[in-house]
């Protein structure tokens, strides 16, 4: 699928797990202190980070105020910042989901965050789409009260498995759109044909990585397996060009999650998950003349 308009930036974003130095689910936030991922990340080419709200969580602890905060991401050029990550937030009467979500809050107004990215039901408790869309129209809601975009993330393994069940849960409601994560896509079967048909505006956040050719684990497990682009068997260009054909608006955003690039150096984790997502880019301006 070739593509003979670009509507996705040239530009390229930090999620927060590729360079934490971690893996989801860590007892602490990071290995890698804030301020040196910031600076690791604008010095390696991005020009905006996806920031987990421990991140935030952890530097009030340590001292830091917003001001600062928001400093230092200015001086380094980050211009583009989303949240991660909100999860329960369809159980009612959970605290710790409260409790992050009130977190969203106060790190998009230090950080002048534009969205927060959210999932579905991973644990599977049977709630029903209806449910999930009353209960979600109801956090965008309260989100839009901070001038924040809810972003819900279409995850295989999830009460939110299908592009239709995303787009029932979040039509209709303005400050509401997706993660598009090629990871969760091509593992879950999803054609790019049908990519290339969603509404353009719709798409708050796109998340690349690459893959292994085989699925080791369940696709919960495959997933902390994740590589490079260009070092695995996703057709990248495919994806990108369908998402383009979308109208898509923003820019990419590079999410490698694994032990390897955890256990990396700051500086390799940057210019390591970098240099395919560039020349996924370089190669898309060729394709489209």
């Amino acid at each position: 699928m070739v593509n003979r308009i670009m509507t996705i930036p040239n530009t390229l974003i930090c999620s927060s797990h590729t360079i934490s130095g971690v893996l989801p689910g860590a007892a602490k936030p990071a290995r890698h202190r804030f301020s040196d991922r910031v600076s690791a990340a604008a010095h390696a080419g991005y020009t905006g980070m996806c920031l987990h709200l421990r991140d935030y969580r952890a530097q009030r602890v340590a001292g830091f105020g917003d001001t600062e905060m928001a400093a230092l991401l200015r001086d380094h050029g980050m211009q583009n910042i989303s949240l991660e990550f909100l999860a329960n937030w369809f159980l009612e009467h959970d605290t710790g989901a409260q409790e992050d979500e009130a977190t969203a809050y106060e790190a998009a107004r230090a950080f002048g965050a534009h969205s927060v990215n959210v999932g579905g039901d991973f644990q599977q408790t049977g709630i029903p789409p209806e449910q999930m869309r009353i209960r979600f129209a109801a956090l965008c809601k309260r989100a839009e009260r901070h001038n924040l975009n809810v972003a819900l993330e279409i995850v295989p393994f999830s009460n939110v498995a299908t592009l239709e069940t995303a787009l029932f849960i979040t039509d209709g409601i303005a400050n509401a759109g997706l993660v598009v994560d090629c990871w969760h896509m091509f593992r879950a079967g999803i054609a790019l044909c049908d990519l290339a048909r969603l509404p353009g505006e719709r798409i708050l956040s796109i998340q690349v990585s690459d893959a292994h050719p085989e699925i080791r684990g369940t696709l919960a497990q495959d997933t902390l397996r994740r590589l490079p682009c260009d070092e695995g068997v996703f057709d990248l260009d495919g994806f990108v060009a369908a998402l383009d054909a979308a109208g898509a608006s923003v820019p990419l955003s590079v999410e490698i999650i694994s032990p390897n690039f955890a256990a990396l150096d700051l500086d390799d984790a940057c210019t390591m998950s970098i240099r395919g997502a560039q020349a996924l880019l370089a190669r898309r301006q060729v394709l489209t003349g």
